[in-house]
């Protein structure tokens, strides 16, 4: 009996010796497994507000670059005229004279 006891022990505490350090190479690994995800979910998170802000820079961008827009801007700050048939084109002479005046001035 002395010996069956014995080794019973023997082989528990050997299972245990085995056991114990896989237990805790599992329980390292998952414990790992969840920062990974939380990191990922993390960058995932940045990458959706990156593609969000570049959404609304190409939107900004489309509106500006249209048209309609370049137009009014050309109307506004320029004094530019749209022509839908270019057949004629009338000039005042004054201003045409004091084109050549300012260009005469700057290349004397």
């Amino acid at each position: 009996m002395n010996k069956k006891g014995s080794s019973f022990f023997k082989n528990l505490l050997m299972g245990v010796i085995t056991i114990v350090p896989l237990l805790f190479i599992y329980i390292f690994t998952l414990n790992e497994i969840k920062e990974m995800n939380a990191k990922k979910n993390n960058i995932l998170e940045e990458l959706r507000e990156k593609e969000n802000k570049l959404e609304i820079k190409k939107v900004t961008y489309q509106k500006l670059t249209s048209e309609d827009e370049i137009v009014r801007k050309a109307k506004e700050k320029f004094d530019l005229v749209r022509i839908d048939h270019l057949s004629k084109i009338t000039i005042n002479k004054n201003k045409i004279s004091n084109l050549k005046k300012f260009i005469a001035k700057k290349y004397d």
